[in-house]
Order: structure tokens, then sequence, then C-alpha cells
């Protein structure tokens, strides 16, 4: 449990973020009132999944899709469909942006649809070029020069960028830029960076982008967090003894051992067997 809570915290400083200031970088710029929906129901009882929706204050909906392949009229049509049960629900417009990542130079963005056009807006990443991104910023780096909420910004984009490198890859490279700053944008970019990881990468890559986040100063702050909240939750309904234990790991500063004890029972019972701690209350 608190490892989704750690990760829901990351997700949602991503998706604030990721209004706030990545979609200004894409050019979609409004001012947002509150996210929308992202999980739609239609009439039967067909669930439809979207990446971003926000509420404008000027009273519609931004529907954002992000896009590694298009399937042209497939996609369109899925997207259109998307729109129309949104707009029945909240009886409110949308327009829909298809943000197209790496290499997509040009797609079909309008669809006949017998007595009227549907379209949308599309947004072409391969005119951002990640490798120039770290080479700009490593350059700072080297220079012991203050990166900008802009360098945080093109960071956090550079997974949807042109570029030679995997998604994955780019993440992690990303991730690592990052860790040693401690910045309000920093932690930002990171929780962006972990909410592409969660949305393109498979599970075994994203355990990995998890573990890398977690030595980011800002995985640091909120898995402390976790711990500090297990502990607590932990030595209120534990015995005396689960307390001997939580004392002895914190003295010798075994935190992962520590995080897990708070969480798995048995993983727990095992340490208390390694130190010897009886638990005969």
């Amino acid at each position: 449990m608190a490892n989704i809570q750690h990760e829901d915290a990351i997700l949602k400083m991503g998706m604030e973020y990721f209004r706030d200031s990545l979609l200004k970088s894409l050019e979609i710029n409004y001012t947002y009132v509150d996210p929308g929906p992202t999980e739609l129901v239609s009439l039967t009882v067909e669930k439809m999944y979207q990446d971003f929706t926000f509420l404008t204050t000027e009273g519609f909906y931004i529907h954002i899709e992000f896009q590694s392949t298009s399937d042209g009229t497939l996609d369109l049509r899925r997207f259109h469909a998307y729109e129309a049960v949104m707009s029945h629900k909240t009886g409110k417009n949308v327009r829909t942006y298809v943000v197209y990542t790496g290499t997509l130079r040009k797609t079909n963005f309008k669809l006949d649809c017998g007595s009227y056009t549907y379209k949308v807006t599309p947004v072409y990443m391969y005119r951002r070029d990640s490798s120039k991104v770290f080479k700009s910023v490593a350059h700072k780096i080297s220079r012991n020069e203050e990166l900008i909420d802009e360098d945080f910004v093109n960071l956090a984009l550079t997974p949807i960028m042109g570029g030679t490198m995997s998604k994955k890859e780019t993440i992690l490279k990303s991730l690592d830029m990052l860790k040693n700053y401690n910045t309000e944008s920093a932690n930002k970019a990171t929780a962006i960076l972990y909410t592409f990881a969660d949305k393109f990468l498979g599970a075994n890559d994203l355990k990995d982008v998890k573990e890398a986040v977690y030595m980011t100063r800002l995985g640091q702050m909120i898995l402390d967090d976790g711990i500090k909240m297990g502990i607590e939750q932990g030595l209120e309904r534990g015995t005396k003894n689960t307390r001997i234990l939580f004392s002895l790991l914190l003295q010798n500063n075994r935190m992962d051992d520590l995080k897990r004890a708070t969480e798995d029972e048995e993983y727990c019972q095992k340490l208390k067997e390694e130190f010897h701690i009886e638990d005969n209350e």
C-alpha cells in the first residue's frame, strides 16, 4: 500500500506540472480549473481511456493524447468517440491535441464524418532533439551553472522528443541529471518523467525507473515520508518486540528493510528471527 501511495503522489505532481508548465512549452496555452475525467463509460459499457483532460477557465475541455505510432483513420475515429462521449456526459465542448512522439513527422488529422469534418490539432515532437537537451544541460552542470526552469521543462519532455535513445534510456538519463537537484522545478520534472514511464514502459522497465526515481531528492523525500508513516502505523498496532525491531533497524541504517517490515508481516517476523527477538507477547 505504501508503494502505491508513493507512486500516486509522484503521478499527481507530474499531472499538475504537465498541466501548468509543459503544455505551455508545447504551445497549448490555456488556464485551467480542474483535471477532467480520463475514464469514460459509454452506453455499451465499453471503457474509454484518455491520456489527460483538463477543464479550462473558458468552459471547455482540453483533451491530450500521446501517440508513438499512427493508425490514421482508426485513431481519429477513436479520438472522435472520446470527444462525443465526454461532451455528451459533461455538456461541454472538447478540443483534442495529439502529441506525436519520436520520429512521426506527418499524420492525417482530419476525418470525413459525412455531414461534417472532425479534426484534431497535431503536435510533432520530432522537431525537438533530446540529445541536444542532454548536451546543453551537461555543459551547464560541468561549468557549475544553475539550471533554469526551461532546462527542467526540457528534461521532462525528453521521453517524447526525437532522438536515438529508447524511452527507457532517455528517462533514466534525465533522472540521473536531476537526482542532485532539490528545487521545485526539479521535483516536478522528476514527477513528469515518472508519469511518462508509467504510460510508455512495460512492467520490467518501469521497475528500473522506479528505482532511479527513489535515487532522486523527490523520491527520497516521498520514500522517507512513507517510511515515517509506516513506522508510526507499525508502532500503533505493533507489539513491544516490533518496536524494538524498528529501533534496531533504524540504528543500523537498514532503511529498505525497515520500509518492507512496515508493509510485510512475514518479512517483519523474519527480521525478528535475524535479531533473535522472540515475539512472545
